[in-house]
């Protein structure tokens, strides 16, 4: 028992390294995009634009890889994925146009199509209370990438040439594959050896492999044809696109429009995420039995309250970013029990519903990413074009979570509610 239970720590460990190199071979190269276009001889709109294809690239193969898990196994799969990423974060410095660099970054945002792989093993091979707190450790974890990514990608670029940045993600990479091959369970189901309270906290879903293409669509339909769901995934995918916005555009704002240091850049990049950071750790704190329909009015309460601040006040360069802060408190309050509340709405596969997500997830960033770069070009990356595409989208996401909180409550009255405790689940780089 306790020789499995270390095995499963150290694969958590090295998925989570894993993740972290996904998402850090992203952030670092951001602040060196001003490079990366001036040696290609290209325009600002390619900085939002390598971010836009990264994130589509993590959406390409998510239809797929929750039946091929279901019929193969997760480790494989999973590994198969760390080699892909290894491959694309090795070749992108070899580009030699901004339309390789573009292509191959496509590519290597795949490598993010499989995180949900490595969730989902963790929701199917530990009890309640252990997936919970090693999830939230995850997600608590990976939201540093987008602060401590821009400080080593400065670091990294003021001694060396931006492609020493991939050379970093391909052996953090490389050392992720090396520990999930020697760690991560050859099995999908939970093992023998875990307690009788991990397997009964399995969904009886999460065992059920599709025998054939038509149950496959049967299930698919059931997941798409749910309105909780789909109505949560559309509006965490909302909420998450103004920050994954910011760390695409920030370098042509902060850095090329504006003319600041990296110095500066790098604050305010910290201080807009650390707002994330402190409410999903104050999450942490929280007693057993807290509602996720309070969660999800608080947090879109601040998220209300940051938007329109951002939007009236972007002339103060310290207000704006105290603004965008609260903002991402308030995403952080309720991001994580959006989506528990839409993960545990369909009773289909966890696999299943998982690659779902992340499908949807990733086409809704991508376009919203790309909407933010369209009006700042046109703006030419004009601090204000950002700040005040916000404050539509936080009354929308303000009534959006009343909404959802309401039918949450209503549903829990009703003693058909989703479980108690969100589950800190995968961020978009965030990222």
């Amino acid at each position: 028992m306790a020789q499995t239970n270390k095995r499963l720590l150290y694969f958590c460990l090295f998925f989570l390294l894993y993740e972290m190199a996904v998402y850090l071979s992203n952030d670092m190269i951001m602040p060196a995009m001003p490079q990366v276009v001036r040696e290609f001889q290209s325009s600002s709109h390619a900085i939002g634009l390598s971010l836009s294809l990264y994130i589509l690239g993590g959406s390409t193969l998510q239809i797929f890889l929750g039946p091929v898990a279901d019929r193969i196994g997760k480790r494989k799969v999973m590994l198969a994925g760390n080699a892909l990423f290894l491959a694309a974060t090795l070749l992108v410095p070899f580009a030699q146009t901004i339309t390789q660099f573009l292509a191959i970054r496509f590519f290597q945002g795949m490598g993010s199509c499989f995180i949900f792989i490595g969730y989902a093993a963790v929701h199917e091979l530990l009890d309640d209370e252990r997936a919970v707190k090693m999830t939230s450790l995850m997600g608590n974890t990976t939201v540093f990438a987008p602060l401590i990514g821009p400080v080593i990608g400065s670091a990294v670029i003021t001694v060396l040439d931006w492609r020493a940045i991939f050379g970093i993600a391909f052996v953090l990479g490389a050392v992720a594959w090396v520990g999930l091959f020697r760690t991560m369970p050859g099995y999908a189901a939970a093992p023998a050896a875990t307690s009788a309270a991990t397997s009964a906290s399995i969904p009886a879903a999460a065992a059920q492999v599709p025998a054939a293409p038509r149950s496959l669509a049967a299930s698919y339909r059931a997941i798409f044809t749910n309105r909780t769901f789909m109505f949560g995934i559309f509006v965490a995918a909302c909420a998450i696109t103004p920050l994954t916005a910011w760390i695409g555009l920030s370098p042509a704002i902060v850095l090329q429009r504006m003319g600041a240091p990296y110095g500066t850049y790098i604050a305010w990049q910290c201080a807009i995420f650390c707002g994330f950071v402190c409410s999903t750790l104050a999450i942490q704190r929280l007693g057993e039995g807290f509602s996720l329909a309070r969660l999800l009015r608080q947090g879109g309460a601040l998220a209300l309250v940051g938007m329109a601040g951002a939007a009236l006040l972007y002339r103060q360069g310290h207000m704006f970013v105290l603004c965008m802060f609260v903002y991402s408190a308030g995403f952080g309050l309720f991001n994580g029990a959006l989506l528990r509340i839409a993960l545990t709405a369909t009773g289909v596969s966890m696999n299943l519903t998982s690659c779902a997500m992340s499908l949807l997830y990733c086409l809704y960033l991508a376009a919203g990413l790309e909407l933010y770069n369209a009006v700042c070009a046109h703006f030419d990356y004009a601090l204000g074009a950002y700040a005040l595409m916000n404050a539509p989208l936080g009354v929308f996401l303000f009534l959006a979570l009343r909404r959802a909180a309401s039918r949450h409550a209503a549903r829990e009255a009703a003693g058909s509610g989703a479980p108690a405790a969100p589950s800190a689940l995968p961020v978009a780089d965030t990222a």
